[in-house]
């Protein structure tokens, strides 16, 4: 066995991991927001906040899910790829790597801080006297933004944006139509950063992008045909 084959097998037992860790994870992440997806997605501390010991819990292991499912359990599909896919750009397939261990260690760093963290200021709001419950609130909205905002719906839309894209500009020319779908969601990711560079939290808005780059991939599939002059890709 190879290593390359070694890593493609590695990387498939990440991947059903993940997907197995992330279904209850994902549920609970959201019950701890009282089912309020959209409170979830952008950390609201209104909703979270004042829900008690049953919601720490539930945030404390629907973030440690999340730090394995949605970032470590990856890095065997990182270096799968790079190894599978470096002989077409080397650069390239560098920089997407870097990129993708940039997301996967900004990213699981930030679900460990929410999960230790968040959960103890949820907790400590219950147990608090009301004069003592402003601070810790303004607590939770810092913790917000350093991992909501800063790390993982700025920083890692980029890295994660620019892994997915290099990884589609190189597979192009054998999976055309996956290639090219990868290369406008990762141009997408990264457009949704600027969201959060402006302050700007609306999953309308998130909506209406993956609507566009649904769209911008059909008519670069439609209008980028190949003609049977081509030669075949």
């Amino acid at each position: 066995m190879t290593d390359v084959q070694a890593l493609r097998r590695l990387a498939l037992l990440g991947v059903a991991l993940a997907a197995v860790i992330g279904v209850p994870s994902t549920a609970a992440f959201v019950a701890a927001w009282d089912w309020n997806f959209e409170a979830a997605i952008f950390g609201d501390p209104s909703v979270i906040l004042g829900r008690g010991p049953q919601a720490a819990h539930l945030l404390r292991w629907g973030a440690i899910g999340d730090m394995f499912y949605s970032y470590l359990l990856l890095a065997p599909l990182a270096l799968y790829l790079r190894a599978a896919l470096r002989s077409r750009m080397p650069w390239l397939a560098d920089v997407g790597s870097l990129a993708a261990f940039a997301y996967i260690f900004v990213g699981a760093a930030g679900a460990a801080i929410l999960a230790i963290v968040g959960s103890s200021l949820v907790e400590g709001y219950a147990a608090a006297a009301p004069a003592e419950r402003f601070a810790i609130a303004t607590s939770f909205e810092m913790l917000r933004n350093v991992v909501f905002f800063a790390l993982w719906q700025m920083l890692d839309a980029i890295t994660l944006g620019t892994w997915v894209l290099s990884v589609g500009w190189l597979i192009r020319m054998d999976r055309p139509k996956l290639g090219r779908l990868l290369v406008v969601v990762g141009m997408g990711i990264i457009a949704a950063s600027l969201m959060t560079m402006f302050g700007v939290h609306s999953l309308e808005l998130i909506g209406i992008g993956g609507l566009a780059v649904l769209v911008s991939w059909a008519a670069w599939v439609v209008f980028d045909r190949p003609s049977a002059a081509d030669p075949p890709r």
